[in-house]
């Protein structure tokens, strides 16, 4: 096994005494090299460009340019850097400022031995994880092909809490990881989305950008709205707050989705709870609907609910796969009993890791990419060798005519069922 490289550290403190104090401790750790100094923001910017360190240990308050703004600069030019922000105040919104400009690590001063050794080679084994797993980039551009179109996979479940955004992240990382084809990952929760603190992106583009150019839409446009994370899965993040979410409507969605099926082998999208106009826009598109049940009374019975929905709304039965989620023989419900009073196979399992998911959600690293060999990683990565090598489940029966979502009678659940008697 080949012996493990120096981190080297960039350490950025306007105050020249706690500088040599960082240096001095970490100058006894074996596999942690000081390689630069900076006295201010913008001298930290062009040793990071020098230097090409690992780590950056960045103090918040500088006089010409702030930790905030340096760091911003630092990862624009260096992306593979993780900073790790230092303040003597502890305060929210410094934690909050300091991870959206894309610090991993907040600590505060003074700083112990032992945290800020761990700190470093906690952010340093992300950033080797991140680069381990990443498949080769892709094309700075998608996919000009216009052969065979790609697959939308729905993560659904009827019931609020089931998991859908963790699983929708997780499962998008792992169909690009599995296949090394194009995977976007799509937050369809246009009023409450959480894709984007999942997968630690920030974007000041997001689907009502697209929405409000409907009419230009175009794989150019795509390509400028579509945020990139680290391992080249394409994200189409929520809008910033309702407001700006409710004027994204289900024919938005429809028309973003029908293009984004032509430019990537896999669509996965965080879907909705509920049987409104835009979560049925995506169900009806999707050729898998991954539908999450836990072993919870209302969100079994939701779940048989949503099976009889299906059912007259003429999905084929192969069109739903159901997904046990935070899977836990310790809940008093055997799956057995439910397969039997639901009337439905359960596909496949994924266990239940509460303290290891809400870990990597925190931390804004899927857990697939953390910790790959946890058994519920493994789970996410049978799910999605199950959708790659089972293409298929039309979006409607064979030979049938799908709804018109423009007919005033088709809109909503009630106006779709209504149509089927």
């Amino acid at each position: 096994m080949p012996e493990q490289s120096e981190i080297r550290v960039l350490i950025v403190d306007d105050i020249a005494e706690t500088r040599d104090n960082l240096e001095k401790l970490l100058f006894f750790e074996k596999d942690i090299k000081v390689v630069a100094k900076a006295s201010t923001g913008r001298e930290a910017v062009a040793m990071a460009k020098q230097y090409q360190p690992d780590v950056v240990l960045m103090d918040i308050n500088m006089p010409d340019m702030d930790g905030i703004a340096a760091t911003e600069a630092i990862l624009s030019q260096v992306p593979t850097v993780q900073v790790i922000m230092m303040s003597v105040q502890g305060e929210q919104d410094y934690l909050r400022r300091s991870m959206l400009a894309g610090a991993r690590e907040f600590l505060t001063k003074p700083i112990s031995a032992e945290e800020l050794y761990h700190a470093i080679r906690h952010v340093y084994r992300l950033q080797t994880t991140q680069r381990r797993y990443v498949s080769a980039p892709v094309e700075p551009g998608l996919s000009a092909d216009t052969g065979a179109q790609g697959q939308i996979i729905a993560v659904f479940s009827p019931k609020g809490g089931a998991g859908t955004s963790a699983v929708s992240a997780n499962l998008a990382v792992a169909l690009r990881q599995l296949t090394s084809k194009k995977v976007a990952l799509v937050d369809g929760n246009v009023i409450f989305g959480d894709l984007g603190v999942i997968m630690n992106l920030v974007s000041t583009k997001t689907i009502a950008d697209l929405a409000n150019r409907i009419s230009e839409l175009d794989r150019e446009l795509l390509n400028d709205v579509l945020a990139t994370h680290t391992s080249q899965v394409k994200v189409l993040l929520a809008p910033p707050n309702p407001q700006t979410g409710e004027l994204v409507t289900s024919d938005h969605l429809r028309a973003i989705l029908e293009l984004m099926r032509k430019e990537f082998d896999y669509v996965v999208v965080d879907t909705q709870s509920s049987f409104q106009d835009r979560a049925l826009a995506v169900l009806d598109l999707a050729d898998r609907i991954v539908t999450l049940m836990t072993l919870e009374m209302p969100c079994i019975k939701n779940i048989k609910l949503f099976l009889e929905v299906a059912e007259l709304l003429e999905y084929p039965p192969e069109k739903t796969l159901l997904v046990l989620n935070k899977a836990d023989s310790r809940l008093g419900i055997r799956v057995e009993n439910v397969e039997e009073n639901i009337q439905h196979k359960v596909a496949l399992q994924i266990g239940n890791a509460a303290h290891e998911m809400s870990l990597s959600i925190n931390q804004g690293v899927p857990l697939v990419i953390e910790k790959r060999g946890h058994q519920t990683s493994k789970d996410i990565f049978a799910l999605a060798n199950l959708i790659s090598n089972a293409r298929g489940g039309a979006a409607v029966k064979a030979g049938a005519k799908p709804p018109d979502p423009k007919a005033p009678e088709n809109r909503g659940l009630f106006g779709r069922l209504l149509t089927k008697r």
